[in-house]
């Protein structure tokens, strides 16, 4: 298993100061594993690799803190970069990423660690599976950036290997200083980030400890001719994204898996460079949530037309991102280390669910060849965490969500997948993947 610590190729010192964005966000580390039909030249990734780490050296930095703030301290620490090969198949290796025992084809960074300084922020396996195919397993600190952030790094990782030129980006050195220069004026009236209590904080340490590992990954595609029949559906006559449909659509199943519970809190991640007229190469989490009550018994139609409204007000009612700088340096270093999105709450689960859709990931390519299919390995510490993903060659959505058990078993049951499925037809032309992987 030969590891090499990938360095840029010329180091560019960076001292860049976090923003509200990344600390809420400080605990978690992002996993994605990209499959190609093609046995990749890993001493050509790896030359490459060092290109664009030279172009974003974030990636190769190291948390520090300073001044009662949280950094990443840039001086081409690197990035650790692995080659293994594997007796599995393509196809068992997509199974086994679909069937939770997919942590093998990477090297996963570990968010609370990394956090303090302790371990790199970024980790790549590369795995040349039996059949000619090749698995790159890339693992990296959310307080980087968000998949914005990470395609940026993919598109010059992937034009480095074709010899073409690298993009700039716009990695500046004071996120907060630099997004109060340039966000309008705040729509929000109230922080969307709190504090966590010590009660609360020790009830999430236990959480960790004792049942975070039991959590499973509820995994589900839905088809394009699918989600046009939801949005016809739920629209009523109005204009909803697919994104609006299938989150709604998922938690309006997911009020009925548990029958104890009548409301929880819908926090959807949104992309705020679009929103706000921003630099789309700016690195960061340049992004917020926006929190929806979703109550037992109300129909995905009602749950998809609120969730639109909001995301259309964006800019003038509840861009939150100046205030919660605000509380966040108001906090103080101890209670700023607890600070989370006002939608987490350690006694009971909410779902949080950020787009990783529509960003170009089947347009990536290494040595002429694009990926077959991407995954997200969702090794995370609280559940009710997801992501939507494109499916097989950019068509039609995958949602994925860390689980309790209970809520598994309830999402799983026949009957509460056939009611998920209502919209799909016998003829729905569904990639023969996910036919075999989703069902």
């Amino acid at each position: 298993m030969p590891t090499q610590l990938i360095k840029p190729l010329d180091v560019q010192r960076l001292d860049v100061r976090c923003n509200v964005g990344d600390a809420i966000v400080a605990n978690l580390a992002i996993h994605l594993v990209f499959f190609f039909k093609r046995h990749l030249d890993v001493t050509a990734l790896g030359d490459a690799f060092a290109q664009a780490l030279t172009n974003l050296p974030v990636f190769a930095g190291r948390m520090a803190f300073a001044g009662g703030t949280m950094r990443i301290r840039c001086e081409g620490q690197g990035v650790p970069f692995t080659s293994v090969s594997s007796g599995r198949t393509l196809a068992d290796a997509i199974r086994s990423a679909t069937d939770e025992g997919g942590l093998w084809l990477i090297d996963p960074v570990n968010g609370a660690t990394a956090r303090w300084g302790r371990g790199p922020l970024c980790k790549v396996r590369v795995t040349h599976l039996a059949d000619d195919a090749t698995a790159i397993g890339f693992s990296w600190h959310h307080a980087i950036g968000d998949m914005q952030t990470f395609m940026v790094f993919m598109n010059a990782w992937t034009a480095a290997a074709a010899g073409e030129p690298l993009a700039e980006p716009l990695i500046v050195e004071d996120r907060a200083a630099y997004l109060d220069g340039h966000l309008p004026a705040d729509g929000a009236r109230e922080p969307g980030v709190r504090t966590l209590g010590l009660a609360e904080l020790a009830r999430s340490a236990l959480y960790l400890a004792k049942d975070a590992r039991k959590q499973r990954t509820l995994s589900l595609y839905f088809g394009e001719d699918e989600i046009i029949r939801m949005r016809e559906a739920y629209g009523n006559g109005k204009r909803l994204s697919a994104n609006d449909v299938v989150c709604a659509h998922i938690s309006e199943a997911l009020m009925e898996a548990d029958p104890a519970v009548d409301r929880r809190t819908l926090a959807i991640a949104v992309n705020a460079r679009t929103r706000c007229g921003l630099d789309p190469l700016l690195i960061g989490n340049i992004l917020t949530t926006l929190s929806l009550e979703l109550r037992r018994g109300e129909a995905a139609s009602s749950i998809a037309e609120r969730l639109r409204h909001i995301v259309d007000h964006f800019a003038d009612e509840h861009c939150d991102m100046r205030i919660n700088q605000q509380f966040l340096d108001a906090a103080g270093p101890w209670r700023a280390a607890r600070c989370v999105s006002t939608a987490f709450d350690p006694a009971r689960w909410n779902p949080l669910v950020s787009n990783q859709s529509g960003f170009g990931v089947y347009r990536l390519q290494f040595e002429g060849t694009f990926p077959f299919y991407y995954t997200a390995l969702l090794k995370l510490p609280v559940a009710g965490l997801g992501a939507l993903l494109d499916g097989a060659d950019g068509r039609g959505l995958v949602f994925q969500m860390a689980l309790p058990p209970k809520e598994i078993e309830a999402t799983s049951s026949p009957a509460t997948r056939e009611h998920m499925h209502r919209f799909r037809r016998e003829g729905d032309d569904i990639p023969l993947l996910h036919r075999e992987i989703h069902g």
